[in-house]
């Protein structure tokens, strides 16, 4: 019987019934979450780098700087706080991928994964909304004045209504509405950005409260 039993190990110790093990283990444990995260850190950062010097090649090929100096001074001021923000966001992603550590201290990997992930995306927009919308925002009406809300939201999202062919097809309706909102953009990017930080940051540490539990639980 000892004999059967030895054999019957030997066959289940075999490569061919352990082949799968190390995979299944990698997906299993934090590892993959790990790597996961790096990556989309890694992405977001590069795209955030990338993203000034697409908005600068897509106004240039547009034939913006054909309106005048002061389209041209919006414009440059508008792109700087723009370089500035994507910057700052550029380093908050960079270093939120070393928050990657962290998943190996809980059993539970994904709730602190995603909740990393909304946190760091919503600082990330948050940023965003608010650099270049207090400071593009303050340029833009004060070179611009009422076109303002329309010229910002032609260099930032292509919407055009105010005769900027940024984007064909694009501009109507969708450019009035853009327009509107962009004028108060000095007041209601930072307003937005703060809102949006303060919201997702509120539901990643929900979610983190939930593994904070889980955890005090199992080990209660």
């Amino acid at each position: 019987m000892s004999a059967f039993k030895d054999t019957v190990k030997k066959i289940t110790d075999s490569p061919f019934f352990t082949f799968s093990k190390p995979p299944l283990e990698f997906i299993e444990k934090a590892k993959l979450f790990k790597i996961i995260f790096t990556l989309v850190c890694v992405v977001m950062a590069v795209i955030t780098l990338i993203h000034p010097f697409l908005i600068l090649a897509r106004v240039i090929s547009s034939g913006y700087f054909n309106f005048g100096v002061k389209y041209i001074l919006a414009f440059v001021f508008t792109w700087l706080a723009v370089l500035a923000a994507c910057w700052l966001g550029f380093h908050l992603w960079l270093d939120r991928r070393k928050k990657s550590e962290v998943f190996g201290s809980s059993e539970f990997i994904a709730i602190p994964f995603f909740a990393e992930i909304l946190k760091t995306f919503g600082e990330w927009l948050g940023i965003l909304y608010g650099v270049v919308g207090a400071v593009g925002g303050l340029f833009t009406l004060i070179f611009l004045g009422k076109y303002s809300g329309s010229t910002l939201s032609a260099i930032l999202l292509g919407v055009n209504n105010n005769g900027l062919p940024i984007i064909g097809g694009l501009g109507g309706k969708i450019g009035d509405i853009t327009g509107l909102i962009f004028t108060g953009a000095v007041i209601l990017g930072p307003v937005a950005g703060i809102i949006i930080i303060f919201v997702t940051r509120f539901f990643a540490e929900r979610l983190r409260v939930l593994v904070a539990i889980a955890n005090n639980t199992k080990k209660g």
